[in-house]
């Protein structure tokens, strides 16, 4: 490395003098750069909370090869390779430490790391403490509580994608103090973007096949539902194309293979919902395609994000067709219990709950679903929104010997008002999802160039 972007230097000069950082800049500018270089001159170990183990792997194997010492502290280890793990952190071994929220949720690995010298603490992907915490990762919410434990040390929040209101959020829920804000434009220059709109659906799915069939490059196409990555990879099969799938119908097994022969150049195209993606840090992706319009402009930032990663040239098309707008208004309310099954579902909630004060989480939710005679998936939506609201709790069992989750267990939140409450967040969570996606469909369907209205929403 011959030299520092600037956001890099003002991020290091800040971390030098103690002081908290936020840092807003693109997918693949390299931000990690900011914590990695404080770790060869900080005392300390550098402590760094990221959201997948992929991408904690991916980076430490980054680090392996500049000879960093560094680790990634994850539940695919074995129980062995955790012990000396530990053995390593204890003796001050490990300059950079990868680990989850949920891993420092856990008291007892809590209490290992405040007897160590932290000189620095970095949140990868900081939007998440905003937009998973009071969902399905409600550890990210306790973040700012379970950091504040660790002692007083400068606090480094990263992401590409937050919105003005959202910064603050992350700020108070992290509780930072007072931090060195830097921002970037939010889509590199590099990224040539593009936006096609078609009236005939069989048109919108064909131009995509003929697109990709003539390219002889890497690329990613992103789709919104299971069926349409399946009609898109058996089109694109058909035409000869070598290409991968990937979705969250699909085996484990069969994602990581999908991923792992991407990664190494087997496949050409990798067909995909909004799953794949994060962690993806592969530089020779000449284009991203949307095959539908995305969600919210922070899904399209991040995923057009993972093309032109060496600084060359690449190009972001997407394909709108007369259909996305309701299909993901579909997908936003039916992840999401109605208004009308809200309150019956509640009512067995506080029934069963007079009865018995714990329950197994996949029991209860079998439970309630004949109970209320409504279908599994208008349960599991209902039970992940009471969680969100907090009103019940899920506690994790944990094994102390390898610090092992095995079993969620229920249990209400006696404190939590009640219905009203309920009906009332309801209506403010879907309110919040329809503000970002009509801010999507504002940018596909305005004049304004996409990458204007990128900066104009993120400003």
């Amino acid at each position: 490395i011959d030299g520092f972007h600037e956001f890099q230097k003002q991020a290091i000069a800040a971390v030098n003098l103690g002081r908290d950082v936020f840092l807003v800049v693109p997918t693949g500018s390299g931000k990690s750069f900011c914590y990695i270089v404080p770790s060869l001159f900080l005392p300390g170990l550098v402590l760094v909370v990221s959201p997948l183990i992929a991408l904690m792997r991916d980076q430490q194997r980054q680090l392996e090869k500049l000879n960093i010492p560094s680790l990634s502290f994850d539940s695919h280890m074995s129980p062995d390779e955790k012990k000396a793990a530990l053995r390593k952190i204890a003796r001050q071994e490990i300059k950079v430490l990868y680990i989850s929220p949920e891993r420092l949720g856990l008291n007892g690995f809590r209490e290992m790391l405040k007897d160590l010298p932290i000189s620095l603490i970095a949140i990868d992907e900081a939007h998440c403490v905003q937009q998973w915490g009071q969902g399905f990762r409600p550890e990210y919410a306790k973040l700012g509580a379970y950091l504040e434990e660790l002692g007083p040390c400068p606090k480094m929040a990263l992401t590409a994608t937050v919105t003005p209101r959202e910064r603050v959020e992350v700020i108070k829920s992290l509780r930072m103090i007072d931090p060195h804000f830097i921002a970037m434009s939010s889509v590199r220059e590099n990224l040539e973007l593009n936006i096609y709109q078609y009236q005939n659906i069989e048109l919108q799915k064909q131009s995509i096949l003929d697109n990709v069939a003539i390219r002889n490059d890497q690329g990613i196409i992103y789709a919104s539902t299971r069926k349409n990555v399946e009609e898109i990879y058996r089109g694109l099969r058909t035409l000869k194309v070598p290409v991968a799938q990937y979705h969250g119908g699909m085996m484990g097994d069969q994602r990581q293979t999908a991923q792992q022969d991407f990664m190494l150049g087997k496949t050409r195209v990798m067909v995909a919902t909004k799953a794949f993606g994060m962690g993806i840090n592969l530089p020779t992706i000449r284009y991203v395609i949307h095959a539908n319009m995305p969600c919210s402009i922070e899904s399209y930032t991040q995923e057009i994000g993972r093309a032109g990663r060496d600084g060359y040239q690449a190009t972001c098309d997407l394909h709108y067709g007369p259909r996305d707008y309701f299909l993901q208004k579909f997908m936003i309310e039916k992840s999401f219990p109605s208004e009308q099954d809200l309150p019956k579902i509640w009512r067995f909630i506080e029934e069963n709950f007079a009865e018995k004060q714990t329950y197994k989480q996949d029991r209860l939710i079998q439970q309630l679903s004949m109970q209320a005679l409504l279908p599994l998936e208008t349960i599991q939506a209902a039970f992940e929104f009471f969680v969100k609201e907090q009103a019940i709790k899920l506690i994790d069992t944990v094994s102390e010997e390898d610090n092992y989750l095995f079993e969620t267990l229920v249990v209400r939140n006696e404190d939590f008002p009640g219905l009203n409450k309920l009906l009332q967040g309801l209506r403010e969570q879907v309110a919040w999802r329809f503000e970002k996606l009509n801010a999507m469909h504002k940018l596909v369907k305005g004049s304004t160039s996409p990458r204007l209205s990128i900066e104009q929403y993120f400003q």
